[in-house]
């Protein structure tokens, strides 16, 4: 009896031991299934947004067609010459197109009658003056000419016998507007086009929609010296009201002391100054001793007047060659060599003198801005800048969308955030709006568009949380789960085989029984 209750007893307990094993083993499978694998799913799983490449792609091949620049100009002439005009069109399109080919049905001048509401300021006016033959023969016949204002965007033609008796003014007129008013837009225009860039690329900044201008007095040695800078920036804000559209401009204004030169220019006894040449230019800037760093995420451009020591001993300082005693360094910024006789004159750079400087820097920070050089007038420079960067914005922002399909499409496990497809959409909806504004003609309007579409498109493409997926592969997933998938997994498989072994075990023991 003794050894039957101890068999029965034991029987029960391996019976009970294998109860529990096979409750354990269950329990843990079902938090597996039901809690283990949704919480790795849920930790693991990379969240990529929907972008809409379509529209990307689209706009890809089509941009170009989707755009159409009319550029009005004003002709000033009688009611009864308006049959001229149609005439003069169509001169002066075969005139842009057979050169420019790649221009047709994208960029064009429309030749229109001027009336009341039009304002030179605002737009492209062309008067004409006509001169008549003396009608005495000793006098000498007039001339045609022509005169781009300065400081609007009128031009004066003046005509004559010449070319009204053969009926050559359309001629006239279309080579003054082709080759002179809108020659570098025309250029920079067609570069853009056909995937080419001008040499004179090199030299201008990336574009930004905020910009720091610092202009600094660099004195060489320790001499207090004032300068009335605040009255001379009055020329730059005026230029930056025009340039609103455009970017934003924040100036500020230092002086710095002991700034001396890394390689100090030789002393020429014949002109009786110190000569700094050409070859030395590149290395004018001490960058390594001059505080010139501004820790700020904008783009800055640079302006330095320098003031040399060698005007305390009345003797100035020139650049080789140049007429203005300044040069450019290409991306950054420019320099101009400031000479007063200290001597004769007091320690003082007062506004009369600094206006010469200001329009030198105005000078060139057109030139950094990538205006063209000619015509001379501001307003017609900073209409033909905001025209053909509003084309360059509008097709880097999407090679910005492209390169980050291309990026997503070729990392499937990188994240694609909401915030990223919420930039992109931006993007888009920017882009749209300054096409719909470019050609209705509200260029201005445009240019800030386009100018917004990039930011977002940069937004997009530099996202932060998308930025950070792009360096966690897979095996960090593995490697930060492991420690805690180890002993679980261990565990799990232990005891699932013993449940399995008693399982086969009782089934033996019954199989010998019967």
């Amino acid at each position: 009896m003794t050894e039957k209750n101890t068999d029965s007893r034991n029987r029960e307990e391996i019976s009970s031991i294998t109860v529990v094993r096979r409750a354990i083993v269950f329990v843990t499978l079902l938090f597996i299934v039901f809690l283990g694998v949704p919480l790795w799913k849920s930790t693991t799983t990379i969240h990529r947004a929907e972008l809409p490449a379509d529209k990307v792609k689209d706009y890809s091949m089509n941009l170009q067609n989707q755009i159409h620049y009319n550029v009005p100009v004003y002709l000033d002439i009688p009611n009864s010459l308006v049959c001229f005009i149609p005439q003069a069109q169509e001169l002066l399109n075969k005139s842009v197109y057979d050169v420019y080919p790649e221009l047709q049905d994208f960029w064009a001048i429309e030749l229109r009658k001027i009336d009341d509401n039009i304002d030179a300021q605002q737009d492209y006016v062309v008067k004409f003056e006509y001169l008549p033959s003396p009608d005495n023969e000793e006098e000498q016949d007039p001339t045609e000419s022509f005169f781009i204002s300065p400081f609007s965007k009128e031009t004066r033609i003046t005509i004559t016998d010449n070319v009204v008796r053969p009926k050559k003014v359309d001629e006239f007129l279309s080579i003054i507007l082709t080759q002179y008013v809108f020659k570098g837009e025309i250029e920079e225009m067609s570069s853009i086009v056909k995937g080419q860039s001008h040499d004179s690329r090199n030299l201008v900044m990336p574009y930004s929609s905020k910009y720091n201008i610092v202009i600094s007095l660099l004195n060489e040695n320790g001499k207090p010296i004032n300068w009335e800078i605040e009255k001379s920036l009055e020329l730059f804000e005026s230029i930056f009201v025009k340039l609103n559209h455009f970017a934003n401009f924040t100036v500020t204004s230092q002086i710095q002391y002991y700034s001396t030169l890394t390689y100090p220019p030789s002393y020429d006894e014949n002109k009786k100054s110190f000569i700094i040449p050409e070859s030395g230019l590149s290395t004018f800037v001490n960058f390594g001793d001059w505080n010139l760093i501004t820790h700020d995420i904008n783009p800055s451009i640079n302006f330095i007047l320098y003031f040399p020591e060698a005007n305390y001993d009345s003797k100035p300082t020139l650049i080789e060659n140049s007429k203005t005693n300044s040069f450019l360094i290409p991306q950054w910024g420019g320099v101009t060599i400031f000479n007063k006789d200290m001597k004769k004159q007091g320690s003082n750079i007062d506004e009369s003198e600094l206006l010469p400087v200001m329009e030198t820097f105005a000078s060139q920070l057109f030139q950094l801005l990538g205006m063209p050089s000619s015509p001379k007038s501001p307003n017609i420079k900073i209409d033909s800048l905001s025209r053909t960067m509003t084309y360059k914005n509008l097709k880097q922002s999407l090679e910005n969308l492209e390169a980050l399909l291309t990026l997503t499409n070729s990392l499937n496990e990188i994240s694609i955030p909401e915030l990223t497809r919420l930039y992109v959409q931006k993007s888009i909806e920017y882009l749209e709006e300054s096409i719909q504004e470019l050609n209705n003609g509200n260029f201005y309007l445009s240019m800030k568009h386009s100018s917004q579409s990039l930011e977002n498109s940069d937004r997009a493409f530099f996202e932060k949380e998308m930025v950070q997926q792009a360096y966690f592969p897979s095996e960090h997933k593995l490697a930060v789960f492991l420690p805690l998938l180890g002993p679980l997994c261990s565990i799990v498989s232990i005891g699932t085989l013993k449940a399995i072994k008693d399982i086969k075990t009782n089934r033996n023991r019954k199989v010998k029984k019967e």
